[in-house]
C-alpha cells in the first residue's frame, strides 16, 4: 500500500516537472518609434512585448511655434491601420477652462498591461511596420479645429529567438 503511494506521487512528481519544462518563456522585443513632418516630430517612442506584458510609451512630441501659438485644446491619438479599422492604443487630451493657450509640446504617455497592444488583433509584431500612426487634433482660440496625422516609423531593437 505505501509502494504504491510513493509511485503515484512519483509519478505525479514527474509529470509536473516533465510539464514545467515545457513551458516556453517568451523573449523581449523592444522596438522604437519616431516620425516628423513640417508641423510635428515625435522622438523616443518604445514598444516594449515581454510575454503577456506589454509597455506603449509614446514618446515627446515636439510642435512648430508657427502652427501652434493660440491652442486652447487638443487631442493626441496612436493608433492602428488595420484595413479599414482605426484601432486605438492610447489617446491623452488638455483642455485649457481658463481663456489662456496651452503648451502641446512634452511626453505623450504610457500604456502598459497583459494586452495593450496585442488585444488589436494583429498577428504578429512584424505587423506593426507601416501601419502605425499617431494624431493631433488642436482647437484655437477661434473654435477652429485641425487635424494632423503623422505615420511612425518602428525600428526593432531587440530580436526574439523565434525570429
Amino acid at each position: 500500500m505505501i509502494k504504491s503511494k510513493v509511485l503515484v506521487f512519483m509519478a505525479i512528481l514527474l509529470l509536473t516537472l516533465a510539464g514545467c519544462e515545457k513551458v516556453e518563456q517568451e523573449q523581449l522585443t523592444v522596438y522604437s518609434f519616431s516620425g516628423e513632418n513640417e508641423q510635428l516630430s515625435i522622438s523616443n517612442g518604445i514598444i516594449i512585448l515581454n510575454g503577456t506584458e506589454e509597455t506603449f510609451s509614446g514618446g515627446d512630441l515636439k510642435v512648430s511655434d508657427d502652427f501652434f501659438d493660440n491652442i486652447t485644446s487638443y487631442s493626441t491619438t496612436f493608433y492602428i491601420m488595420a484595413g479599414d479599422e482605426k484601432d486605438v492604443i492610447l489617446s491623452n487630451g488638455m483642455v485649457d477652462m481658463t481663456g489662456d493657450t496651452v503648451n502641446i509640446s512634452g511626453d505623450l504617455g504610457q500604456i502598459s498591461g497583459d494586452s495593450a497592444i496585442r488585444r488589436i488583433k494583429i498577428d504578429g509584431t512584424s505587423d506593426l511596420k507601416n501601419i502605425l500612426y499617431f494624431e493631433l487634433t488642436t482647437k484655437d482660440m477661434d473654435g477652429n479645429e485641425n487635424v494632423y496625422q503623422l505615420e511612425l516609423s518602428l525600428t526593432e531593437i531587440t530580436k526574439s529567438d523565434g525570429d
